[in-house]
């Protein structure tokens, strides 16, 4: 009879625990529906205190984790929850999502993938996935993963960022008519991220079909941040490589070190401008300070190059388009004006490398090089 009233003890106890796991477990949902996912932890912990197996509470503390930003507690508890829910996709996608969020990207990608094999239209899965690829700078691999999302849902979640994200990797890999029509999505749902602006004009300044649009958009741009350079780069980029008005470049790469005096794009592009005017000895040193900001800038080697080349300092012109090779190979202007300044020179051999290197870059100057070379 003992026996009898222990078991029946025992039972009473499991289900009234099991009523107030319950009542805590509904107790947490509710609050992490109004947003409240600190309290709802607590409400989640106490139900899992009481059922040790109870594994939809334990899911929902691994959500409040995240939501709280304290993702490796997150990852420690949803693979807990993957352990008994092994086929069920939230809980990967879950997992995938804190693992991202602590940039373990492999690891995330596989949660991901996983979720996606069990519930193959699992929504926001595949943007995960593009977003891990856009951090990782794999700008390509992105856009299959945007894609996927797109046939997924059509407005990609109505989320300006991930608009503005696959406009940037768009853009990245010269998709530029596809980039605009991305970032002009992105603007539909917050017109107020100032990067977007800046890709637009970014896409507008590379199509070369619409100053007047990039300008507008670097303007924007400009208005919401105006101590923030890149405007400055991108319409100074307008009148040098569109426009070809080096002084209106120069007065806007000006305004960019106003802001930032060593930026290197501003020096780079203050310094090529100077050399398309002429003024060949005043370019070095813009160009030599973009090289101290970034050592492997291929562009600013050729350009100081070029200025060394033009003032016949040919010791000093050939170390930097050297350089410049060396960083880039197949640079066809680096190349050219090695040839050219060794045909100065009259070093024959020298020059026909070069004349050699230009070829097989299929250069339009490589047989006239060549000619030159052959009557030195």
């Amino acid at each position: 009879m003992k026996i009898y009233f222990l078991l029946l003890f025992a039972l009473l106890s499991s289900v009234s625990y099991a009523q107030d796991a319950k009542k805590f477990y509904e107790e947490g949902r509710q609050l992490k529906l109004n947003k409240k996912s600190a309290l709802a932890l607590e409400s989640f912990k106490k139900a899992t205190a009481l059922q040790k197996d109870y594994t939809e509470a334990r899911y929902e503390m691994g959500w409040c984790y995240n939501d709280l930003k304290n993702y490796k507690e997150a990852i420690i508890v949803l693979k807990e929850v993957r352990k008994s829910w092994t086929t069920i996709p939230k809980v990967f996608f879950g997992l995938g999502y804190a693992f991202s969020k602590d940039q373990q990207y492999d690891s995330a990608k596989t949660a991901f993938i996983k979720c996606l094999e069990l519930k193959p239209d699992y929504s926001g899965a595949n943007k995960q996935l593009a977003y891990i690829e856009y951090e990782r700078n794999r700008n390509e691999d992105a856009l299959v993963y945007f894609n996927k999302q797109l046939t997924i849902t059509t407005d990609g979640g109505k989320d300006y960022l991930f608009w503005y994200r696959k406009g940037f990797c768009e853009n990245a890999v010269k998709k530029f008519e596809s980039a605009i029509v991305s970032l002009q999505n992105s603007l539909l749902y917050k017109q107020d991220y100032t990067n977007t602006y800046f890709e637009l004009g970014f896409a507008k300044t590379k199509l070369k079909n619409d100053n007047y649009g990039a300008l507008d958009y670097f303007k924007k741009a400009m208005q919401m941040e105006p101590k923030n350079h890149i405007s400055y780069n991108g319409i100074g980029e307008i009148y040098r490589d569109n426009i070809k008005n080096c002084d209106s470049a120069i007065y806007w790469y000006r305004k960019s070190l106003e802001v930032k005096p060593r930026e290197r794009k501003a020096n780079y592009g203050i310094g090529y401008c100077l050399n398309s005017k002429g003024q060949y000895a005043d370019a070095i040193s813009y160009l030599q300070t973009a090289i101290e900001q970034e050592t492997n800038y291929t562009a600013a080697y050729i350009d100081l190059g070029y200025s060394y080349f033009q003032l016949k300092r040919y010791t000093e012109a050939e170390t930097n388009l050297k350089k410049a090779v060396q960083i880039t190979s197949d640079s066809q202007n680096a190349h050219y004006y090695l040839c050219k300044m060794y045909i100065e020179q009259k070093r024959k051999a020298d020059a026909m490398k070069e004349a050699d290197e230009l070829k097989r870059l299929n250069s339009k100057y490589a047989l006239e090089f060549k000619t030159k070379i052959l009557n030195l």
